[in-house]
């Protein structure tokens, strides 16, 4: 399966390849054409690929081209990259001329597998280079010309030989004008020139030849209107006008009669004159052909000037074009990859400066209520830079119309004055582009242009591209910090559950519920923003505050809150309290409580009821000083906290109650205690003088004595013994009781084993199978388990004395918290339904006469498990056997 991220790349890459407008071939070694990228079929001209594939790319080609092209194919073969210039027809016949690269592809055994052939299409620098060299020859013609035509006048000959050597050989205007004004001046004698540029509707003059009165230069200084006679006359017939007499005298001003204008077109357009004049009333022929011959020669100049600079400018624009192609490639991966906003926008301007090269970029983003840049090119001046990094005000034009119509602005005709913005003048025009993430604009890319008064659509588009390139970058960072924002806000909420966990977990907290309620309070305000919180109750008809968290923000709220509120007027506290729902308001309006002149900072309220043991006890509310759209997860977290505050609330109650209850049995159990001490040593006299004068009596009666007296003397003793033994008993509970408690570490399997040997020595004769498996080592007090064990194999023991065969098994189970330990038996069993006698003082399942005992060792047993933290249970079944089991938590506390 392939990495999706190189499947991309070469996406990418195929993309950039199909949208050049060069044609990128591959070829067979036998050069038969493999593939074409739709760009270079496009500048091809090919509409279906079908018809030239596998054609042998040499055939398109004629003449000494595809000799050149084979040459070049044999090369790439060799392994050999050659380049070479030449022309052919387009599939559509379109003659062209095209820069051609073959190259060798190599395969991974290092041998030349295909060939790479790359076409540019430069028909048009060609074109411009033959067109000047025909402009050239031109020139030249024109130059021998006019040499043959003034060779009778050396003077005037050499003069135009320097002025033809000047024009032939610069290309910079103001050159060429001043070799054309000097050249009139030279060879007509007291003539005077001037070479004005049209802007507008008037010609501005941009220099005059040296014998122009200064009078002259002042009057022309301001300029003339296009409107003028022999202005309109030479545009409208697009060649040099000559005015005499009185109509030259009246046109000009002052110091000449005879005037003459040359026009000069740039694309259709009117853009320079070239004017002359004399004092005499009228031109000679001679004069005029002179005229017009330096006329012809300037605009034969002008027009190679400007075909030399437009194939500069041709050549300027390529290069940066390519050095654009290249930013915007690594401005376009870094989009895709980059997190970084300012590192993306410095990119960003470099795929501007790429493009524009006099451009000023800047990068701005909002300061309070400024906007201040961020990063600058290097270009700008001091002046513009201190505003920039001071900050524009919303207001500024170029700031507040990208705001509103959330739009790319492009402002035409820069004016300084009407922008507000001072220091400008350089610029011809202006583009911001706003940079919008979820609505709002958070950044702006403005682009100042200079020696340009108005936006091409092309350029247009290259800032639109580069803007949303760098507004997708903003999103993905907006979009990561709220990742981050959220996985920090879930983190913070996590904490506070814990934390209100911790709370219902301790239910014996210092200051009641007012405490318990301050905690939940604190842990919620430390997620929110700033406000505070309140707890109300209803106490004679008012809502009355019983805890308060955080600054209310005015001490009038204050004290309108401490005095409370009629209830039925509040729906704020009141709807929480009768709908048993929480009421969140993220604009909250105080009218709606009639608290609007007390509670103007609150902005967003929610308010909910705090239900313990069903019954809705009070609101607990939360106001905040900035807006605050309640989300699932800020509801989630109130929910939650008030929810489990009601429950805390609820168990320490519970737990106060099963406090006060466990006190009054614990001082009940210690008055038993001491009564059963009390009862027990004050009926042991009694019991010793019934056995003791008992005995006396018999010896004193003679024998023998008859079988009602024998009968009478035994039931008088035994029950004597019955009631020595539950003296015993009782007083072995009260000890139990009062003994302190002594933990530590208890090998059960020693005390089994012991208590085994002890009670054996009791039982001699008796079949007795034991099955005890090894048992753990337990936190407890070594005296009173061993107490407990002596218990149950006791019993075991007893209740199985009618089996020909006893069968005791010991084990113990783990039950992750505690262990288990079991003993059953073979025995007699007991019914079920008299479970609850079994630990019960002087509760017994058998009749005395069948099996003895106080009936005291099981309650006492159970006793001592319960002061070890731990229950005591029986399953039994009559005559089958029986089972009882206790356990022992693994952390004693």
């Amino acid at each position: 399966m392939s990495d999706p991220s190189s499947h991309q790349e070469r996406r990418k890459l195929q993309a950039i390849i199909d949208a050049s407008a060069d044609c990128i071939k591959v070829l067979d070694l036998d050069a038969h054409l493999l593939s074409m990228n739709a760009g270079g079929m496009a500048t091809m001209e090919v509409d279906d690929f079908g018809r030239c594939q596998h054609v042998v790319w040499p055939s398109f080609w004629e003449g000494e081209s595809r000799l050149q092209v084979e040459a070049a194919v044999e090369a790439a073969r060799l392994g050999q990259t050659s380049t070479f210039e030449g022309p052919a027809l387009t599939f559509a016949g379109t003659p062209k001329w095209w820069e051609v690269r073959v190259s060798p592809i190599w395969g991974e055994d290092g041998t030349v597998t295909q060939l790479l052939a790359i076409s540019r299409d430069v028909t048009a620098r060609k074109t411009a280079e033959q067109q000047l060299q025909v402009s050239e020859q031109r020139l030249r013609e024109r130059a021998d010309h006019l040499d043959l035509q003034v060779s009778h006048n050396e003077r005037a000959l050499a003069a135009f030989v320097r002025f033809t050597t000047e024009v032939a050989s610069s290309t910079d205007l103001e050159v060429l004008a001043r070799a054309a004004l000097q050249g009139v001046q030279d060879v007509i004698s007291g003539a005077t020139s001037g070479f004005y540029l049209i802007r507008g509707d008037t010609a501005y003059p941009l220099m005059f030849s040296d014998n122009t009165p200064p009078a002259v230069r002042t009057l022309r200084q301001q300029g003339f209107s296009l409107q003028a006679p022999l202005v309109t006359e030479a545009l409208q017939e697009r060649q040099v006008a000559f005015a005499e007499h009185d109509q030259g005298r009246q046109q000009s001003v002052g110091y000449a009669s005879a005037l003459s204008i040359t026009p000069y077109f740039r694309e259709g357009q009117p853009y320079a004159l070239f004017a002359s004049g004399i004092d005499r009333p009228n031109w000679t022929a001679q004069e005029k052909a002179i005229i017009e011959s330096v006329g012809r020669g300037l605009g034969l100049a002008l027009e190679r000037s400007d075909q030399t600079q437009q194939l500069q400018e041709r050549t300027r624009q390529l290069e940066a074009e390519g050095r654009a192609r290249e930013a915007f490639a690594a401005f376009a991966e870094a989009v895709g990859t980059q997190t970084d906003v300012k590192a993306i926008a410095r990119q960003a301007i470099e795929v501007l400066q790429g493009r524009f090269p006099e451009a000023s970029v800047g990068y701005y983003e909002p300061e309070g209520e400024l906007w201040k840049a961020r990063l600058w090119t290097n270009d700008v001046n001091a002046e513009v830079l201190a505003l920039m990094r001071a900050g524009l005000p919303p207001q500024t034009p170029m700031i507040a119309e990208p705001l509103r119509t959330r739009q790319p602005v492009f402002t035409d005709a820069w004016d300084p004055q009407r922008e507000h913005l001072a220091h400008t003048d350089e610029y011809g025009t202006v583009g911001n582009y706003p940079l919008i993430v979820k609505g709002q604009v958070e950044g702006l890319l403005s682009v100042g242009l200079r020696g340009v008064r108005q936006w091409g659509e092309a350029d247009k588009a290259l800032v639109r591209s580069v803007g949303h390139g760098l507004t997708q970058a903003l999103e993905r960072t907006a979009a990561s910090r709220r990742l981050e924002e959220q996985n920090a806000e879930l983190h913070a909420q996590t904490l506070a559950l814990e934390g209100v966990a911790a709370l219902t977990r301790d239910l014996t907290l210092p200051g009641g519920p007012p405490h318990l309620i301050g905690q939940v309070m604190d842990l919620v305000l430390s997620l929110l923003p700033s406000g505070y919180a309140s707890f109300w109750e209803i106490n004679n008809g008012l809502w009355r505050l019983t805890a308060h968290r955080g600054e209310v923000g005015s001490p009038e709220w204050q004290a309108a809150r401490e005095r409370g509120f009629p209830v039925g007027q509040i729906p704020t506290l009141d709807q929480p309290w009768q709908s048993r729902q929480p009421y969140f308001q993220s604009h909250y309006d105080p009218v709606h409580d009639a608290v609007s002149d007390l509670v103007k900072p609150l902005v967003s309220v929610a308010s909910l009821p705090v239900v313990v043991q069903g019954d809705v006890i009070g609101v607990f509310s939360v106001g905040l000083f900035g807006h605050r759209e309640w989300n699932v997860a800020d509801r989630a977290l109130l929910t939650t906290a008030v929810q489990s505050l009601g429950l805390a609330l609820e168990r320490a109650e519970q737990a106060r109650q099963l406090t006060a209850q466990r006190d009054m049995l614990q001082a009940a159990n210690e008055e038993l205690e001491a009564f059963t001490y009390s009862i027990s040593h004050d009926l042991r006299t009694p019991v010793r003088h019934i056995l003791s004068f008992t005995g006396l009596l018999r010896r004193t009666l003679p024998e023998p004595l008859g079988e009602k007296a024998e009968r009478y003397f035994r039931v008088i003793g035994e029950a004597a013994q019955h009631l020595s033994q539950l003296i015993d008993g009782m007083l072995e509970l009260s000890r139990t009781s009062r003994q302190p408690f002594q933990a530590q570490q208890v090998d059960l399997g020693r005390l089994i084993e012991v208590a085994r040997e002890e009670l054996t020595l009791g039982h001699a004769g008796r079949r007795i199978t034991w099955q005890v498996a090894p048992l753990p080592t337990v936190l407890g007090d070594v005296g009173l388990l061993r107490r407990v064990l002596m218990a149950l194999l006791d019993n075991a023991m007893k209740y199985t004395r009618t089996r020909q065969e006893a069968l005791i098994e010991v084990w113990a189970e783990d039950q992750e918290q505690t262990w288990a330990v079991f003993v059953r038996d073979n025995g007699v069993g007991f019914d079920q339904r008299y479970l609850d006698k079994l630990f019960t003082m002087f509760q017994r399942l058998h009749q005395q006469t069948d099996f003895e005992g106080a009936a005291m060792s099981l309650a006492n047993a159970r006793r001592i498990i319960t002061r070890h933290g731990g229950l005591m249970m029986a399953e039994g079944q009559v005559d089958v056997g029986a089972t009882f089991s206790f356990t022992l938590p693994k952390n004693h506390h």
